[in-house]
């Protein structure tokens, strides 16, 4: 399968895994010409720049495969920690590649994985994404960008938000950031992404407090629109 619509990041030389591990969330050692892994990159602060999956092409290539809008925001954001690595960081969207993740966007909403876009970048720790339900994230591996705030939500359980799969009553597909407000026009939660799913209906992937779920009515840009809470195909815990 072609990965045209998807953005496509290279990492080339003999320092790429070594690079990558000391930056991401996933463990790199798990990566094989046969597995590929999923994971992210964060902020000092433990805020997700972007998520991707990556892909062993050959000993020295890795490709990370992640949303077009956000590649010239991940690749700036990997070559400031490369200066010292032996490994060359480059947009190769387009290139013909067969790598393993073939979501679309609805059904990757619908697996309750987030895509985070240029709206959404540096918003958000990995677990309000519930990334740390997804195995993007080693709690084993050491450290990386980010790790110590990761961490400590992990292990202090101090996640107030959680990404949450909605139906919408409307045509209308509200972009990736747009701000969920109650009808008295609190913001009460923000868009990661949303596709169409039937006539009149739009799924979305929203961040949302834990404690403010039971709602049945929100507005996006003052539209008022019916919503309901789907359940994802995991648990929340």
């Amino acid at each position: 399968m072609s990965n045209t619509h998807r953005g496509l990041i290279e990492l080339r030389g003999q320092d790429s895994v070594k690079f990558l591990q000391g930056q991401v969330t996933c463990d790199l050692n798990q990566l094989s010409a046969d597995k590929a892994i999923r994971g992210c990159h964060c902020t000092p602060k433990g805020r997700v720049i972007f998520v991707f999956a990556a892909s062993l092409v050959d000993g020295d290539r890795i490709v990370l495969e992640t949303h077009p809008s956000i590649v010239d925001t991940a690749i700036a954001s990997l070559k400031k920690y490369a200066v010292f690595s032996k490994t060359e960081i480059n947009d190769i969207s387009g290139q013909d590649l067969i790598i393993e993740t073939k979501l679309n966007s609805l059904h990757r909403i619908k697996a309750g994985i987030a895509d985070i876009t240029l709206e959404t970048t540096d918003q958000f720790i990995p677990q309000m994404l519930n990334l740390d339900l997804l195995d993007f994230i080693s709690f084993k591996k050491g450290c990386y960008t980010g790790q110590e705030v990761v961490a400590r939500a992990h292990y202090l359980g101090a996640v107030k938000r959680r990404m949450y799969l909605l139906a919408l009553s409307t045509d209308l597909v509200p972009a990736s950031g747009s701000a969920l407000s109650d009808t008295e026009g609190k913001q009460i939660g923000t868009i990661i992404n949303a596709q169409s799913s039937a006539q009149g209906q739009v799924e979305v992937l929203a961040v949302l407090s834990t404690s403010n779920t039971a709602i049945n009515q929100i507005a996006i840009d003052q539209t008022e629109i019916s919503v309901k809470l789907l359940e994802l195909p995991y648990q929340l815990g």
